[in-house]
């Protein structure tokens, strides 16, 4: 397989450099030889990486069935606990965008975006604003979430979010496609609730700073692109993995009383209310 690799490297190369360098009318050279086994320290180090990751994978626990059920309806809070904590916690449920302008004018609202610990999907039926609180609760997760990670040996995956403040208007523009959007008060129209995707995660920053490479390779570009390719991608075969990682940090911060989680049944999310002060 390594060899199959090499020589498709050195293939890539060889007819690389042969146009870039061909005369006017000379058809470019052949390419040169497989490198022998140990020249191509990126090759090399990418082979390696890959192995790595999967094995480390590999060795991250999946959920039991009580980590995933604790947080599902009944044992989880419900949703009637989420209103309440969202009224208790949140702004009241705008009507205009001059309101929500005001509050993100006296703070009362703050922006969510893409940071260290999380990205922010783009939002079709909400905006990305939320209290204070829980952007700092949000922050919270993807730092135990990593911290979760770097103890199993793998590299820090970043969570996402699918869905924040929801005006009136737009929650009732998602209940006319998504069953599973309440056709009443809505958390998410407090900004107290956020929705966190369990089937995505994003690297941070790249795969390539794993990479042990002198700089003067010069197949390092196209290796670094590709460990952080695998990488996400490895993240998608193992999603079930990183979901029981998220799940334990999560029924973590619920028992102390930072978050009411509620792991939906038609959605692939964590339902997330800000709890506590």
């Amino acid at each position: 397989m390594r060899q199959t690799a090499l020589a498709l490297a050195a293939l890539v190369v060889g007819l690389g450099l042969g146009w870039a360098l061909r005369p006017e009318v000379a058809p470019p050279p052949p390419p040169p030889p497989a490198p022998a086994a140990g020249d191509a320290p990126a090759v090399d180090s990418l082979a390696a990486f890959v192995t790595q990751l999967r094995g480390r994978f590999e060795q991250l626990r999946e959920p039991t069935s009580g980590e995933e059920n604790r947080l599902r309806r009944p044992r989880t809070p419900s949703y009637t606990d989420h209103l309440d904590m969202a009224d208790s916690l949140g702004v009241p449920p705008l009507a205009t965008e001059a309101e929500l302008a005001e509050h993100l004018r006296t703070g009362e609202l703050v922006p969510l975006v893409d940071n260290a610990f999380y990205v922010v999907r783009v939002l079709e039926h909400s905006k990305p604003f939320v209290r204070p609180l829980l952007r700092d609760r949000v922050d919270e997760v993807g730092r135990r979430f990593q911290a979760a990670l770097a103890q199993a040996g793998l590299p820090p995956y970043r969570i996402t979010v699918s869905s924040a403040l929801r005006t009136a208007d737009l929650q009732r523009d998602l209940a006319q496609s998504n069953r599973n959007a309440t056709t009443g008060r809505s958390s998410h129209e407090y900004g107290a609730s956020v929705d966190v995707v369990y089937a995505r995660y994003a690297l941070w920053p790249s795969a390539a700073d794993t990479l042990a490479v002198p700089f003067s390779d010069p197949a390092l570009p196209t290796v670094q692109r590709l460990a952080s390719r695998w990488a996400d991608d490895l993240a998608g075969v193992y999603d079930d993995r990183l979901f029981g990682a998220l799940a334990r940090v999560l029924g973590q911060m619920q028992d102390e009383g930072r978050l009411l989680v509620l792991l939906e049944d038609e959605q692939p999310v964590f339902h997330l209310t800000l709890d506590g002060e």
